[in-house]
């Protein structure tokens, strides 16, 4: 690695992990958003690549951030190379492939054990995970396919979520990273590490061997935060709104529903909880479905609470970053944006793969006012949004994953000013439960099933039911 001159200057810890990735010849990067854990595995790439000979290069990641890898070569490789990615359509391999140069492929994570049989034919000698965690259950099809390659000489994990929320989220992503940490049989690695008990003796109690496990992880992967980077200040801001009187009446109507649920203790059916919580979420937010499957707007309140800031955002010169929920609101937040006659770029399921990368890049390079509409499950991963440091959140889902990288989109290297969040709540509704949940890194649905009868103690209070 002595002869190597980055394109770049990394910092000193990806420096690190690019000399761990060369001497173990696997890295696990399990780096905060914002860490620059694809910079990590360019130039690891590169090094390989003067030491062994020119690379092919295989990355399966996630649809939205297909894109952000050739930003991310183009930025930081300094040999020749050859980027290409391949779509459900294509049947040849590459359109530029050249032997003599590093040759990278990148596809997504549905569609890469649909095309196996062609992936086979570029016979990768790196094959790069990103986000990872979309690997963690070892039954799905993408898991099985991403361990068929763990023989392959070089291999890499990148996750954005550095600490697992069980540990039952390892396996699937170290059988494929390296089989021999862990094994390949999973009850055994359940029976080493997981303490079940409960309902037939299925439910995660706690965890077993902890050191060990963790010792496990470091011996593969490097773990990093983002104290390094010196980044601006984050602030975080509640504005709160009230629904109107037929909003509120509507929302009384499930909430109630939810407390009757909830409020002996007992509940038998957790996933029917989930599902009552997502229609509150919908009453206040604006819209809800009939039972004829119609969408119906039944409040105004958050909509409108949302244009006047993004105005005042406008006015200010700024860009901001806007991640709704459901597709109704995404679709009401960037038909408000055309009207106004600002760039308006929106981000949701369906959106083709080469018009995401022409809005994220546009939405970076263009001065002046403009939005970015995410739908927080699609625009929440693997893309920088970090020319705006202002973010409105109209809706949440209840995944902390979902949450932190939506956040880390603007938060990262490359930002230089404070971050502000605003976050959208009904007054008195399950909203600010919600909000609460996400900053205290929990889930809505956790606190709920913790405790069901003093969470129908909070509902009864919001909803004046004199309940104790």
């Amino acid at each position: 690695m002595a002869s190597y001159i980055y394109k770049t200057k990394p910092y000193r810890y990806q420096h690190e992990a690019v000399r761990r990735a060369l001497k173990q010849g696997y890295i696990g990067l399990l780096f905060e958003p914002g860490c620059g854990k694809s910079k990590v595995i360019v130039d690891w790439v590169s090094c390989l690549s003067i030491k062994e000979g020119p690379q092919r290069v295989l990355i399966i990641c996630p649809l939205s951030v297909v894109g952000v890898w050739e930003d991310e070569f183009a930025d930081h490789c300094p040999v020749p190379y050859s980027y290409d990615t391949l779509g459900p359509k294509d049947e040849s391999l590459a359109r530029h492939r050249n032997p003599k140069q590093v040759q990278v492929l990148v596809i997504n994570y549905d569609l890469a054990w649909r095309r196996k049989a062609l992936l086979a034919r570029f016979d990768a000698t790196v094959v790069v995970a990103d986000e990872s965690h979309r690997i963690k259950r070892p039954s799905t099809k993408r898991s099985w396919y991403l361990r068929s390659h763990n023989r392959v000489p070089h291999r890499a994990i990148l996750t954005g979520t550095p600490t697992p929320r069980s540990f039952l989220d390892i396996y699937g992503q170290w059988v494929f990273l390296n089989r021999k940490r862990f094994g390949t049989n999973f009850a055994e690695f359940k029976r080493n590490y997981i303490r079940y008990g409960g309902y037939m003796n299925r439910q995660v109690q706690g965890y077993l061997n902890v050191k060990e496990l963790k010792q496990k992880i470091d011996a593969d992967a490097i773990i990093q935060d983002k104290s390094p980077l010196d980044l601006p200040p984050r602030m975080y801001q509640r504005v709160p709104v009230v629904l109107e009187p037929e909003a509120w009446k509507a929302y009384q109507k499930m909430a109630y529903e939810l407390f009757l649920e909830l409020k002996n203790g007992d509940v038998s059916d957790a996933a029917n909880v989930v599902v009552k919580i997502l229609r509150l979420q919908q009453i206040t937010g604006g819209w809800i479905k009939s039972d004829e499957g119609n969408i119906h707007q039944i409040s105004e309140v958050k909509i409108k609470s949302a244009q006047e800031r993004l105005e005042d955002e406008w006015n200010g010169n700024e860009r901001v970053v806007t991640f709704a929920r459901f597709r109704p609101e995404v679709q009401a937040l960037t038909d408000f944006g055309l009207r106004s006659g600002v760039p308006t770029y929106m981000l949701a399921g369906g959106v083709r793969r080469q018009d995401r990368d022409d809005m994220r890049r546009r939405f970076q390079a263009e001065d002046g006012p403009s939005v970015f509409i995410a739908q927080i499950q699609t625009g929440g991963l693997g893309i920088t949004l970090h020319k705006a440091a202002e973010v409105l959140f109209y809706s949440v889902t209840h995944s902390l994953d979902d949450y932190i990288q939506a956040c880390d989109r603007v938060h990262r290297i490359g930002q230089d000013r404070p971050v502000r969040y605003q976050h959208l709540v009904g007054v008195k509704t399950i909203d600010i439960d919600i909000y609460a949940a996400l900053r205290q890194k929990k889930r809505i649905q956790d606190i709920v099933m913790m405790n069901p009868k003093k969470f129908a103690a909070k509902l009864a209070k919001d909803l004046d039911l004199g309940f104790d």
